[in-house]
Protein backbone atom coordinates (compact mmCIF):
# COMPACT_ATOMS: atom_id res chain seq x y z
CA UNK A 1 0.00 0.00 0.00
CA UNK A 2 2.79 2.36 0.83
CA UNK A 3 4.65 1.64 -2.40
CA UNK A 4 1.47 1.92 -4.35
CA UNK A 5 0.63 5.30 -2.75
CA UNK A 6 4.14 6.60 -3.27
CA UNK A 7 4.20 5.53 -6.90
CA UNK A 8 0.87 7.20 -7.54
CA UNK A 9 2.01 10.47 -5.96
CA UNK A 10 5.18 10.55 -8.06
CA UNK A 11 3.24 9.98 -11.26
CA UNK A 12 0.82 12.79 -10.38
CA UNK A 13 3.68 15.20 -9.59
CA UNK A 14 5.45 14.36 -12.82
CA UNK A 15 2.31 15.02 -14.79
CA UNK A 16 1.90 18.40 -13.04
CA UNK A 17 5.38 19.52 -13.99
CA UNK A 18 4.83 18.52 -17.60
CA UNK A 19 1.62 20.56 -17.70
CA UNK A 20 3.37 23.54 -16.12
CA UNK A 21 6.22 23.40 -18.62
CA UNK A 22 3.80 23.09 -21.52
CA UNK A 23 2.20 26.41 -20.41
CA UNK A 24 5.33 28.19 -19.14
CA UNK A 25 7.55 27.90 -22.21
CA UNK A 26 4.98 29.20 -24.74
CA UNK A 27 4.14 32.11 -22.43
CA UNK A 28 7.81 32.97 -22.02
CA UNK A 29 8.36 32.78 -25.77
CA UNK A 30 5.39 35.08 -26.29
CA UNK A 31 6.70 37.60 -23.74
CA UNK A 32 10.16 37.58 -25.33
CA UNK A 33 8.61 38.15 -28.76
CA UNK A 34 6.41 40.97 -27.48
CA UNK A 35 9.40 42.62 -25.79
CA UNK A 36 11.40 42.38 -29.00
CA UNK A 37 8.51 43.74 -31.08
CA UNK A 38 7.99 46.66 -28.66
CA UNK A 39 11.69 47.44 -28.72
CA UNK A 40 11.71 47.47 -32.52
CA UNK A 41 8.58 49.64 -32.57
CA UNK A 42 10.10 52.17 -30.17
CA UNK A 43 13.17 52.43 -32.35
CA UNK A 44 11.04 53.47 -35.32
CA UNK A 45 8.78 56.10 -33.67
CA UNK A 46 8.58 59.17 -35.89
CA UNK A 47 7.89 62.77 -34.83
CA UNK A 48 4.32 63.42 -35.89
CA UNK A 49 3.63 66.65 -34.01
CA UNK A 50 5.11 69.35 -31.79
CA UNK A 51 3.24 70.26 -28.58
CA UNK A 52 4.05 73.52 -26.79
CA UNK A 53 3.18 74.02 -23.10
CA UNK A 54 3.45 77.18 -20.99
CA UNK A 55 3.36 79.68 -23.86
CA UNK A 56 1.26 82.81 -23.37
CA UNK A 57 3.37 85.69 -24.61
CA UNK A 58 5.25 83.45 -27.05
CA UNK A 59 3.29 82.18 -30.05
CA UNK A 60 2.86 78.39 -29.80
CA UNK A 61 2.31 78.28 -33.56
CA UNK A 62 5.60 80.10 -34.17
CA UNK A 63 7.45 77.64 -31.91
CA UNK A 64 5.94 74.63 -33.66
CA UNK A 65 6.63 76.10 -37.10
CA UNK A 66 10.26 76.74 -36.20
CA UNK A 67 10.66 73.07 -35.29
CA UNK A 68 8.97 71.76 -38.42
CA UNK A 69 12.16 70.31 -39.87
CA UNK A 70 12.15 67.62 -37.18
CA UNK A 71 8.74 66.26 -38.19
CA UNK A 72 8.94 62.80 -39.73
CA UNK A 73 12.33 62.07 -38.23
CA UNK A 74 12.98 59.24 -35.81
CA UNK A 75 12.17 60.72 -32.42
CA UNK A 76 15.31 59.20 -30.90
CA UNK A 77 17.45 61.00 -33.48
CA UNK A 78 16.14 64.44 -32.47
CA UNK A 79 18.88 66.57 -30.91
CA UNK A 80 17.01 67.99 -27.91
CA UNK A 81 19.83 70.47 -27.25
CA UNK A 82 19.42 71.89 -30.74
CA UNK A 83 15.64 72.10 -30.28
CA UNK A 84 16.05 73.81 -26.91
CA UNK A 85 18.58 76.27 -28.32
CA UNK A 86 16.32 77.23 -31.19
CA UNK A 87 13.34 77.93 -28.92
CA UNK A 88 15.49 79.70 -26.30
CA UNK A 89 16.48 82.22 -28.98
CA UNK A 90 12.92 83.60 -29.05
CA UNK A 91 12.60 86.95 -27.27
CA UNK A 92 10.20 86.11 -24.44
CA UNK A 93 11.50 82.62 -23.66
CA UNK A 94 13.42 82.34 -20.38
CA UNK A 95 13.90 78.56 -20.11
CA UNK A 96 13.10 75.53 -22.29
CA UNK A 97 12.63 71.84 -21.55
CA UNK A 98 12.21 69.33 -24.40
CA UNK A 99 10.71 65.85 -24.07
CA UNK A 100 10.40 62.96 -26.53
CA UNK A 101 7.23 60.91 -26.18
CA UNK A 102 6.69 57.41 -27.58
CA UNK A 103 3.43 58.48 -29.22
CA UNK A 104 5.47 60.62 -31.64
CA UNK A 105 5.00 63.94 -29.85
CA UNK A 106 7.94 66.28 -29.40
CA UNK A 107 6.89 68.25 -26.31
CA UNK A 108 8.37 71.68 -25.64
CA UNK A 109 7.76 73.26 -22.22
CA UNK A 110 8.66 76.95 -22.00
CA UNK A 111 9.00 79.28 -19.04
CA UNK A 112 8.49 82.86 -20.13
CA UNK A 113 9.95 86.13 -18.96
CA UNK A 114 7.75 88.27 -16.72
CA UNK A 115 6.79 91.73 -18.08
CA UNK A 116 7.46 94.58 -15.65
CA UNK A 117 7.01 97.90 -17.48
CA UNK A 118 6.70 99.59 -20.84
CA UNK A 119 9.85 101.55 -21.65
CA UNK A 120 10.40 104.31 -24.20
CA UNK A 121 14.04 104.54 -25.15
CA UNK A 122 15.81 105.91 -28.21
CA UNK A 123 12.52 106.66 -29.92
CA UNK A 124 11.42 103.01 -29.61
CA UNK A 125 9.00 101.16 -27.40
CA UNK A 126 10.18 98.17 -25.40
CA UNK A 127 8.85 96.00 -22.62
CA UNK A 128 11.15 95.56 -19.64
CA UNK A 129 11.04 92.16 -17.97
CA UNK A 130 11.50 91.52 -14.25
CA UNK A 131 15.28 91.21 -14.74
CA UNK A 132 15.67 94.51 -16.59
CA UNK A 133 15.97 93.10 -20.13
CA UNK A 134 14.42 95.31 -22.82
CA UNK A 135 12.43 93.22 -25.28
CA UNK A 136 10.17 93.96 -28.25
CA UNK A 137 6.46 93.89 -27.35
CA UNK A 138 5.09 90.39 -28.03
CA UNK A 139 2.37 89.91 -30.64
CA UNK A 140 -1.00 90.91 -29.20
CA UNK A 141 0.72 92.69 -26.32
CA UNK A 142 -2.17 95.08 -25.69
CA UNK A 143 -4.60 92.25 -25.00
CA UNK A 144 -2.22 89.80 -23.31
CA UNK A 145 -0.61 92.22 -20.83
CA UNK A 146 -2.34 95.14 -19.17
CA UNK A 147 -1.68 97.51 -16.30
CA UNK A 148 2.08 97.94 -16.79
CA UNK A 149 3.50 101.30 -15.79
CA UNK A 150 5.11 103.30 -18.60
CA UNK A 151 8.67 104.42 -17.94
CA UNK A 152 10.90 107.05 -19.55
CA UNK A 153 14.24 108.59 -18.64
CA UNK A 154 16.10 105.24 -18.51
CA UNK A 155 19.89 105.85 -18.75
CA UNK A 156 21.51 104.41 -21.88
CA UNK A 157 21.68 100.61 -21.35
CA UNK A 158 25.17 99.23 -21.82
CA UNK A 159 24.64 95.62 -20.82
CA UNK A 160 23.34 92.96 -23.17
CA UNK A 161 21.75 89.55 -22.66
CA UNK A 162 21.46 87.26 -25.69
CA UNK A 163 21.54 90.31 -27.93
CA UNK A 164 18.94 92.30 -25.94
CA UNK A 165 19.66 95.48 -23.98
CA UNK A 166 19.55 95.35 -20.19
CA UNK A 167 19.06 98.39 -17.94
CA UNK A 168 21.32 99.11 -14.97
CA UNK A 169 20.50 97.67 -11.54
CA UNK A 170 19.61 101.02 -10.00
CA UNK A 171 17.02 101.82 -12.68
CA UNK A 172 15.60 98.30 -12.46
CA UNK A 173 15.31 98.60 -8.67
CA UNK A 174 13.44 101.91 -8.95
CA UNK A 175 11.00 100.61 -11.54
CA UNK A 176 10.38 97.41 -9.56
CA UNK A 177 9.80 99.25 -6.29
CA UNK A 178 7.47 101.79 -7.90
CA UNK A 179 5.49 99.12 -9.77
CA UNK A 180 5.05 97.00 -6.64
CA UNK A 181 3.93 100.03 -4.66
CA UNK A 182 1.53 101.09 -7.41
CA UNK A 183 -0.11 97.66 -7.47
CA UNK A 184 -0.86 98.11 -3.76
CA UNK A 185 -2.59 101.49 -4.21
CA UNK A 186 -5.41 100.85 -6.72
CA UNK A 187 -6.74 104.42 -6.67
CA UNK A 188 -3.34 105.77 -7.69
CA UNK A 189 -2.84 103.02 -10.27
CA UNK A 190 -5.92 104.23 -12.14
CA UNK A 191 -4.48 107.75 -12.43
CA UNK A 192 -0.72 107.32 -12.89
CA UNK A 193 0.27 107.47 -16.56
CA UNK A 194 4.07 107.42 -16.65
CA UNK A 195 7.12 107.25 -14.38
CA UNK A 196 10.09 109.39 -15.44
CA UNK A 197 13.46 108.55 -13.92
CA UNK A 198 15.73 111.41 -12.93
CA UNK A 199 19.00 111.58 -11.01
CA UNK A 200 19.54 113.49 -7.77
CA UNK A 201 16.39 112.08 -6.15
CA UNK A 202 14.14 113.88 -8.65
CA UNK A 203 12.17 111.03 -10.30
CA UNK A 204 8.53 111.92 -10.93
CA UNK A 205 5.32 110.58 -12.41
CA UNK A 206 2.59 112.15 -14.48
CA UNK A 207 -1.16 111.75 -14.46
CA UNK A 208 -3.40 111.54 -17.51
CA UNK A 209 -4.93 114.93 -18.25
CA UNK A 210 -2.82 116.95 -15.80
CA UNK A 211 0.48 118.67 -16.70
CA UNK A 212 1.88 118.53 -13.14
CA UNK A 213 4.99 116.59 -12.19
CA UNK A 214 4.44 114.54 -9.05
CA UNK A 215 7.90 114.10 -7.54
CA UNK A 216 8.51 110.87 -5.63
CA UNK A 217 12.34 110.84 -5.72
CA UNK A 218 14.61 107.81 -5.84
CA UNK A 219 14.82 106.78 -2.20
CA UNK A 220 11.85 104.42 -1.96
CA UNK A 221 8.80 104.56 0.32
CA UNK A 222 6.75 104.74 -2.88
CA UNK A 223 3.61 103.22 -1.40
CA UNK A 224 3.46 105.90 1.30
CA UNK A 225 4.01 108.60 -1.31
CA UNK A 226 1.34 107.19 -3.61
CA UNK A 227 -1.13 107.02 -0.75
CA UNK A 228 -0.31 110.65 0.04
CA UNK A 229 -0.86 111.47 -3.64
CA UNK A 230 -4.29 109.81 -3.53
CA UNK A 231 -5.34 111.91 -0.54
CA UNK A 232 -4.01 115.11 -2.14
CA UNK A 233 -5.78 114.33 -5.39
CA UNK A 234 -9.12 113.78 -3.72
CA UNK A 235 -8.93 116.66 -1.27
CA UNK A 236 -7.28 119.32 -3.45
CA UNK A 237 -6.96 118.70 -7.18
CA UNK A 238 -10.42 117.17 -7.62
CA UNK A 239 -11.84 120.38 -6.13
CA UNK A 240 -9.54 122.98 -7.71
CA UNK A 241 -9.40 121.27 -11.09
CA UNK A 242 -6.67 120.08 -13.45
CA UNK A 243 -3.73 122.27 -14.38
CA UNK A 244 -3.44 124.20 -11.11
CA UNK A 245 0.08 123.02 -10.29
CA UNK A 246 3.33 122.68 -12.15
CA UNK A 247 5.01 120.58 -9.45
CA UNK A 248 3.63 118.54 -6.56
CA UNK A 249 6.42 117.27 -4.30
CA UNK A 250 5.53 114.11 -2.36
CA UNK A 251 8.98 113.33 -0.96
CA UNK A 252 8.52 114.74 2.54
CA UNK A 253 6.78 112.92 5.37
CA UNK A 254 3.36 114.34 6.25
CA UNK A 255 3.87 117.31 3.94
CA UNK A 256 3.11 118.10 0.30
CA UNK A 257 4.87 121.03 -1.37
CA UNK A 258 3.44 122.53 -4.53
CA UNK A 259 4.47 124.98 -7.22
CA UNK A 260 1.61 126.73 -8.99
CA UNK A 261 1.34 126.51 -12.73
CA UNK A 262 2.69 129.59 -14.53
CA UNK A 263 -0.06 132.05 -15.31
CA UNK A 264 -0.33 132.77 -19.02
CA UNK A 265 0.35 136.45 -19.83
Amino acid sequence: MVDSAGTGTGASAGGGWKAFLLVFFPVMLMLVWLSFAASEWQKDVRVRSVAVDGAQLVSSAAVAKGLGRWKGKNIHDVDTSAVSGRVAGMAWVKHVRVGQELNGVLRVVVRERVPLAEVFFGGERFVMDSEGVLLPPPAGFGTKVQGLVKVSGIPSPSLRERGFLRVDRKSLGLVKSFSEALSGVPDAAILVRELHLEGSNESWFSVAGDPARFIVGNDGDFKEKLEKFGIFWQSVISKKGYGCYRVVDLRFRDRVFTTDAATAP
